[in-house]
């Protein structure tokens, strides 16, 4: 059976669906993701799911942001598999991490249970967090908050449960690279490729976040970079890697021109409570 071509819903077509409508297409389709998903994999030292050269540079810096984690208390929003949580674990934070969906908290219990590690793991909507006032010294995501379905409340409930001082700290996807979204409308576009109700990070949702908090310290990655995957796509390995290297000095270059800023693929962003 031909797989289902998923068309990403506009921003209206979004408003219109309720939290639970929202909700639902979110936890079905990573709860089918959980079901691919090999939960008895060793942890990576990676905290993504990206286990390549690729994604090295977007990494170092969110662990440059991120600082010692040891002895902090700190909210992991979608767990994914796990492998985030996890990995500070291991290094010594108190980490507590929140899914949408039950099959993909089930697993990270699992991966919790055979690697001896404590993590509070819950199935838990990022919007409505069941925590106290001043709880967390850090709340993070790994390319998680361009799932939720209303990011202001989002915004709201992780300075409500920062401790004065805490921070909010997120890696996302941006709209607006051409060569991304090439792959999202004609490659990568598939049911078990993406949700129709997935929304990259835009520059409103960013102002947003800064008239919330005060402020915001951020840094782009990946605008002609992103054109490098075209090689690893078709395999042509040597051009990819050429390119990558290529384009990262270019892309590091280009940085320094504003306007050109929302046109790259990731962006890390933290956020201070005041």
């Amino acid at each position: 059976m031909d797989k289902k071509i998923i068309k990403p819903y506009s921003e209206a077509k979004r408003n219109t669906l309720s939290k639970e409508e929202f909700l639902l297409i979110e936890r079905d389709f990573h709860d089918r993701y959980a079901e691919g998903l090999n939960w008895n994999e060793n942890i990576s030292e990676t905290l993504s799911y990206e286990r390549d050269e690729y994604g090295v540079p977007v990494e170092d810096y969110f662990r440059k942001m991120l600082g010692d984690v040891k002895g902090k208390k700190i909210l992991d929003i979608g767990s994914g598999h796990g492998n985030t949580a996890l990995n500070l674990a291991v290094k010594g934070a108190i980490v507590t991490s929140i899914d949408i969906a039950p099959k993909l908290i089930e697993g990270c219990k699992h991966r919790a249970q055979i690697n001896k590690l404590d993590v509070d793991f819950r199935v838990m909507n990022a919007c409505e967090l069941e925590f106290a006032d001043n709880t967390f010294d850090i709340i993070l995501g790994f390319r998680t908050i361009h799932h939720l379905p209303n990011l202001e409340q989002f915004y709201k409930e992780a300075q409500r449960c920062l401790k004065k001082g805490g921070f909010l700290l997120v890696v996302e996807p941006q709209k607006y690279n051409p060569f991304v979204e090439i792959g999202r409308r004609f490659i990568k576009n598939d049911e078990d490729s993406r949700t129709p109700t997935e929304h990259p990070i835009v520059p409103k949702d960013i102002r947003l976040l800064k008239r919330i908090f005060g402020n915001i310290e951020k840094r782009e990655f990946e605008f002609l970079k992103a054109g490098s995957l075209f090689f690893k796509l078709i395999r042509m390995n040597f051009l990819y890697k050429l390119a990558m290297k290529t384009f990262t000095v270019v892309d590091n270059v280009l940085w320094y021109i504003p306007f050109l800023r929302p046109m790259y693929w990731q962006v890390v962003i933290k956020a201070i409570k005041q």
